[in-house]
């Protein structure tokens, strides 16, 4: 059999003239024959067509699915809804609207003009407390409801009339919300009533502090202690207010006037220690510094020992002793055995059980 090389070298090549009447037709073209084992191939556009075929196929199907769910669903509520009916039960009925309520058609109560009076007195009736609005103007937090405060002090005014430590009153309200120059005006006023009332004195004296007058604050405060000589609080600002100014001398006679006749356990000392420290007194602040153990937490001595006023005695080495009395006793303090959490009470029966 020739090979299709030698065939196609046979029909390129020249072919002689047949004689006539045995012309035969040459072959448009050639096809190889295709073994019947192997499937024919489709194109890319029948491809197309059946996926597109197969894609309607399924939504068809699909529509067809939902469409039967949908008459599944009218059919069962329809069921159940004739059964309901047969039972007797209605549907529950809607939620009604609200209405306005209608305006009624009765008149203002008036009050009377002596009903301010009659509550006053019934409120004034109480045997045990006189004035228990100002108890309560008093008591009230005012940070919460500052309004309310002043109008329960004003209800105490027309109650009980004006008086000093009224005045004291609204300026300390006044004060409290910040409200510096309003609370200054009531306090005067306070002093204008009784001359050199102390409470007064000494909150103007914070007025004072506020306003940044630490020289109006300290006259003041000086008046104050005259009345009030035992005032701790009081001396502790005096204190601070001439370190301010200037004076630590004078704050130091003060303190050591005051502690001359005091206990050991009064907490001034530690102030005084401090004092003493800043003007170079090394013995009187070490001496005040051991005092102050006895009225001060092993805290707040530390504490000041550690400042900078003290600098100049620990690089002396003069209160190494002062230091190391100190240290034992800080260790004593805060080196418990076992915490307090840890320990259960005693009970007086042992044998009781405590649920």
């Amino acid at each position: 059999m020739p090979t299709v090389n030698g065939s196609r070298q046979e029909q390129d090549a020249p072919r002689p003239t047949p004689a006539s009447g045995q012309t035969i037709p040459p072959r448009s073209r050639h096809r190889t024959v295709r073994a019947a084992s192997i499937p024919p191939q489709p194109s890319v556009r029948h491809h197309t067509i059946r996926l597109a075929a197969a894609t309607g196929i399924g939504l068809l199907l699909m529509l067809a699915l939902l469409m039967l769910a949908v008459k599944y669903a009218q059919r069962d509520w329809s069921q159940k809804n004739q059964r309901a009916r047969s039972l007797g039960i209605r549907p529950a009925d809607p939620k009604p609207k609200a209405h306005a309520p209608e305006p009624s058609s009765g008149r203002p109560h008036e009050w009377s003009a002596r009903a301010t009076p009659r509550l006053l007195n019934r409120l004034g009736a109480d045997s045990r407390i006189s004035n228990w609005w100002l108890v309560q103007g008093r008591g009230h937090p005012d940070r919460e409801h500052p309004q309310l405060v002043l109008q329960l002090l004003q209800m105490a005014m027309a109650l009980g009339g004006e008086s000093a430590a009224m005045k004291n009153d609204f300026g300390a309200a006044w004060l409290q919300q910040n409200r510096v120059r309003a609370a200054a005006t009531q306090f005067r006023s306070a002093l204008q009533i009784e001359p050199g009332y102390a409470p007064a004195l000494f909150n103007l004296a914070l007025c004072a502090v506020a306003q940044r007058n630490p020289s109006e604050g300290s006259r003041q405060l000086a008046r104050y202690l005259a009345r009030r000589p035992d005032d701790t609080a009081a001396y502790r600002l005096q204190c601070t207010l001439l370190s301010q100014l200037g004076r630590p001398a004078d704050a130091l006679d003060l303190l050591e006037r005051f502690l001359r006749d005091q206990p050991p356990e009064q907490p001034l000392f530690l102030e005084a220690a401090l004092l003493a420290a800043r003007l170079g007194q090394n013995g009187n602040a070490l001496r005040y510094l051991e005092t102050a153990l006895s009225g001060n937490s092993i805290q707040s001595v530390v504490r000041a020992y550690q400042s900078p006023a003290f600098r100049s005695i620990r690089l002396s080495g003069a209160g190494d002793d002062l230091a190391s009395r100190m240290a034992s006793r800080a260790r004593v303090a805060f080196s418990a055995p076992l915490p307090v959490e840890d320990i259960s009470p005693r009970r007086a029966a042992p044998d009781a059980i405590v649920r």
